[in-house]
């Protein structure tokens, strides 16, 4: 009787080793670097106002824009450093919207099924600009039972859960019912199918387009987009989820103009400093994206996916991003000709740290 339980605390004792083993080998959460870069006050609030908002930190890139010129700060990174902006991507795709018009390729009330395979589906009839200001009733994200599922397992092992071709873009779409059309409720699909659309409107795709249109007159050259991991640059830097876990990086296929772009600090300031000043690379008065455009109904004022502060709350206009291992944030104080920009390599939110820098120097 005794050679069993020998064996059973052998076999105890191999479990509690890997466990053990399991354990000490786990990657550690990151912690925000505390090397810092650039001017050494807005380093310096970067690290006091990091802890606004829960969840792990690594390294954080700032940009203060004014009429004195740009200031750079960092922990951990700088200007050069390359982030996943995420959701900020959008702006991007609006900008293509307001191009596309001016250039007589579409119109804002153009329905989207104009362009793409939806039938006579409820989401064929959304029109360009209620793709862009999210009042097209589209849900968040695709409600298939294979899109769910793919989403979960894609939460739960840190990956892109947007791993779709165009077909399966549109078969989504087709799948959608719309929600109080109208009333900005916000749609990853919407502006997914949006950016996909302009692509069919100018005969090429969207990786192109953003390139030809947007990137390449800014000047944004260390700016890119691939939309399958086999098209990241060797060596593409990936970042952490909140609970600070690796996480791999988002190309986001056919959902690329959703929040697919990867961008440094340095290009980021390019772009808000066009913003500002109506540089004519842009191809349109940036007006025409950045003001609120119709009733908002129960939701926030929009302009082409630009977002508004209510003018109890401040002066912001602004976009934030997020994805499996990164955040971002820009806010544009336009009365004062003056811009702030953060980027983390952690899912946790870096729009706290923006406003409350956008504050200190206004």
């Amino acid at each position: 009787m005794k050679r069993p339980t020998r064996i059973c605390l052998i076999a105890a004792g191999a479990a509690l080793a890997v466990l053990v083993g399991g354990v000490l080998a786990a990657p550690r959460p990151p912690t925000l670097s505390t090397s810092a870069t650039g001017d050494a006050a807005l380093a310096q609030s970067l690290a006091d106002n990091a802890g606004r908002e829960a969840g792990a930190r690594d390294t954080l890139a700032s940009a203060v824009i004014d009429a004195d010129g740009v200031t750079y700060g960092g922990l951990g990174a700088d200007e050069t450093t390359v982030f996943e902006i995420g959701s900020i991507t959008k702006t991007f795709t609006a900008l293509l919207l307001a191009q596309a018009v001016e250039r007589g390729e579409v119109t804002l009330t153009d329905p989207v099924g104009d362009y793409l395979d939806l039938g006579d589906s409820a989401a064929a009839g959304a029109t360009l600009a209620d793709l862009s200001s999210h009042r097209s009733g589209l849900p968040r994200l695709a409600v298939t039972v294979p899109a769910v599922a793919t989403s979960l397992w894609s939460s739960y092992r840190a990956n892109d859960p947007y791993p779709y071709d165009l077909d399966a873009l549109e078969e989504h779409a087709r799948a959608a019912e719309l929600t109080d059309p109208g009333t900005v409720d916000y749609s990853n699909l919407g502006v997914a199918l949006l950016g996909q659309a302009l692509a069919a409107a100018a005969g090429t795709d969207y990786p192109e387009l953003l390139q030809t249109r947007i990137l390449e007159p800014l000047g944004m050259t260390g700016t890119s987009i691939a939309v399958t991991a086999d098209a990241l640059p060797a060596g593409a830097r990936t970042g952490y989820t909140v609970a600070g876990r690796p996480a791999a990086a988002w190309t986001m296929g056919a959902y690329a103009p959703a929040g697919a772009i990867r961008s440094t600090l340095a290009d980021m300031t390019l772009y808000a400093q066009a913003l500002l000043s109506a540089n004519l690379a842009l191809g349109v008065d940036p007006a025409a994206v950045l003001d609120p455009q119709g009733a908002s109904g129960a939701g926030p004022l929009i302009g082409l996916a630009w977002f508004t502060q209510a003018p109890e709350e401040g002066t912001a206009t602004w976009h934030n991003g997020g994805t499996g291992g990164f955040a971002s944030m820009m806010a544009l104080d336009r009365a004062a000709n003056r811009a702030v920009i953060v980027l983390g390599n952690t899912a946790t939110s870096v729009d706290a740290v923006a406003m409350s820098i956008l504050e200190e120097n206004s």
